[in-house]
């Protein structure tokens, strides 16, 4: 009995007497953090709660009250200067002292018709993705090997890739998934002159299940793309009509479409698959060039090997690799000189969830997949990357975005790197955090601009962007 009557002391009765604030009429106590050197500088104290949560605490109190007439009274009993008004009921001022900022907040809020006083509060916000199957996209936020990922949450907190136009290349998207029908901006079917719905008639869903990693929407259902606000055009591939494929690339750069995502080859990278891939590069996006990325391919293929010629070996295109779960290169993944970069793509014991058709037509019965691995995978991640990255800063030319992405990538795999790439890993794991943060001011840094009237405004903004990150 004494026990229990301790431990009601402890937790009730003690911190009136320590430091606390006061929520909703109840006291919550906070206990002092290590104040480093620059938060003493800064005149920030800090501390935590019961369940570790951290508040800073400045010398500026937030007051609420429905009588403005008294606040002159209770600013001059606690030595109190007014900043601003706040809203209808809502103050802020500042204390003459910080030491005194809680004590006297909590003093304030027994005062007669003041509803509340307590610090404005340093706050650390927590981005909630709430899309139930987000927990087991570990290419997202791979939580068993930290690290193992593509930092996405560091991307996000700049942008969401709204802007950016992408597409993808491949068979049977079905463009009416709940996770997709938000973001599809268009679709067509090279293969079938009956429709221009990217359907499949034999039930391979392969494109579903690219789209959702690079574009599924963040809508509290199912998973969430890399990019959940880039817009898509969902392309059906021909079978097997050239023909048909360079028109389908032709089209899309005249629909202004920026990354292209494509995981299929056919190691027969012909001159004409060249020559409309250079056209997309070097003319693309008013002459800034379109992205295209292609997966290398999973058969542990040395690329370089001769007869070889794969579309993912133009120098036009941005070859993919892949990387598992546990932040090495995988044992399927192709290998060569052609090699770009690497993404999240899987193992059997570390796969990927996405989008599958709908309904019983699909790969599953549960709409969506939770076996999706391979470089297939790993291409429409990197795409889904570069197009945060374009929505970031749209002045990237397609060059620009390979060079960030090549000084933001990730060394991993046991293999030396020489002049900062492999033919394993290319030049790395791809860091989409790292890589949107430098593509924010990318171009003031790399580009010379004379300053003129048509553009001044821009660089102003851009350069107050920078200094203030």
């Amino acid at each position: 009995m004494l026990f229990k009557l301790f431990l009601i002391f402890i937790f009730t009765i003690a911190p009136l007497f320590g430091e606390y604030y006061i929520s909703h009429g109840t006291h919550i106590p906070l206990y002092p953090l290590k104040t480093t050197r620059s938060d003493s500088k800064s005149n920030v104290r800090y501390f935590k709660d019961t369940h570790g949560k951290k508040y800073g605490i400045t010398n500026q109190i937030i007051l609420c009250t429905d009588y403005q007439k008294n606040l002159q009274k209770v600013a001059q009993k606690y030595h109190l200067t007014f900043l601003r008004q706040l809203s209808k009921t809502l103050y802020l001022y500042k204390t003459s002292n910080i030491a005194e900022t809680l004590s006297i907040c909590n003093q304030i809020t027994n005062e007669k018709e003041i509803k509340f006083a307590h610090p404005n509060f340093l706050l650390q916000k927590i981005k909630r993705v709430i899309d139930p199957y987000f927990k087991y996209q570990w290419h997202l936020k791979n939580t068993e090997y930290a690290g193992a990922d593509i930092n996405i949450e560091q991307a996000w907190h700049y942008t969401k890739g709204k802007g950016v136009l992408a597409a993808i290349i491949d068979e049977g998207i079905d463009i009416d998934h709940i996770d997709l029908k938000e973001n599809i901006a268009g679709f067509a079917n090279y293969n079938d002159p009956d429709t221009n719905y990217p359907d499949s008639k034999t039930g391979n869903w392969h494109g579903t299940a690219c789209a959702g990693l690079l574009a599924a929407t963040e809508n509290d259902t199912g998973i969430i793309g890399v990019a959940p606000q880039t817009k898509l055009i969902a392309v059906r591939y021909s079978d097997n009509d050239v023909a048909k494929d360079i028109q389908a690339f032709n089209d899309l750069m005249n629909q202004g479409v920026e990354i292209i995502s494509n995981s299929w080859g056919s190691y027969t990278n012909l001159d004409a698959y060249n020559e409309i891939f250079k056209a997309l590069a070097t003319k693309g996006r008013e002459g800034k060039g379109i992205l295209i990325f292609f997966a290398s391919g999973n058969n542990h293929q040395n690329m370089d090997e001769e007869g070889i010629n794969d579309e993912s070996e133009s120098p036009y295109v941005i070859s993919i690799g892949a990387s598992t779960h546990r932040d090495d290169i995988a044992s399927y993944s192709n290998y060569g000189s052609s090699i770009d970069f690497v993404a999240p793509g899987g193992v059997a014991s570390g796969q990927l969830v996405t989008t599958d058709a709908m309904g019983q037509k699909g790969y599953t019965d549960w709409n969506y997949n939770f076996n999706f691995i391979g470089t297939s995978a790993s291409t429409p991640i990197a795409a889904g990357v570069a197009a945060l990255m374009l929505s970031a800063n749209p002045d990237l030319t397609r060059d620009d975005v390979i060079n960030i992405l090549q000084k933001t990538a990730v060394k991993i795999g046991d293999f030396p790197y020489i002049d900062g790439r492999n033919d394993y890993a290319g030049y790395g794991r791809i860091d989409a955090g790292k890589a949107v943060k430098l593509a924010r001011t990318y171009y003031l840094k790399t580009h010379s601009q004379p300053i003129n009237i048509n553009n001044f405004a821009h660089i102003i903004f851009q350069s107050v962007q920078k200094f203030s990150n």
